[in-house]
C-alpha cells in the first residue's frame, strides 16, 4: 500500500511540474493599438553601401500622431537565414526611426512590433 502511495504521490508532482512549465503570459493587442495605422518610409544611405534608414509614423483613426511606449522593427530575409532586430528611437511625435546595417541586399521581410503597456501588435511587410 505504502509503495502504491508514493508511486501516486510522484506521478501528481511530476503532472503538477509538467502542467506548469512552458506556459507563458500570452501578449494580446488593445484596442489602442489595434487602431493606430502605420507607415512605414526607407531610405538607402549613399555614402554607406549597405546601411537602410526606416521610418515609422504613427497616426489614429482621426489622423493624428500618437505616441507608443516601444517599436521594435526586425528583418529577416529567409532564404539566407539572416535576421536584423533592432528598436527604434522617436524622434518626432508618432514618428520612429531606425538605421540599420544589412548584410547584403535582397528581399528582406519586416515585422513592426508596437508596444503600449503590456499590450503589443505586431505587424508584418512583405
Amino acid at each position: 500500500m505504502k509503495k502504491f502511495f508514493y508511486i501516486f504521490i510522484t506521478m501528481l508532482c511530476i503532472l503538477l511540474i509538467c502542467s506548469g512549465c512552458g506556459k507563458k503570459a500570452e501578449i494580446k493587442s488593445s484596442p489602442f493599438l489595434d487602431h493606430i495605422q502605420l507607415s512605414i518610409n526607407e531610405k538607402r544611405l549613399t555614402n554607406k553601401k549597405h546601411t537602410h534608414v526606416y521610418q515609422v509614423n504613427l497616426v489614429d483613426s482621426d489622423g493624428k500622431e500618437v505616441d507608443v511606449d516601444s517599436i521594435n522593427f526586425k528583418m529577416e530575409m529567409k532564404s539566407m537565414n539572416h535576421h536584423v532586430e533592432a528598436s527604434m528611437k522617436k524622434i518626432n511625435t508618432g514618428r520612429y526611426e531606425v538605421s540599420l546595417e544589412l548584410p547584403m541586399e535582397g528581399t528582406w521581410s519586416k515585422q513592426i512590433i508596437i508596444k503600449e503597456g503590456k499590450n503589443e501588435r505586431k505587424v508584418t511587410f512583405k
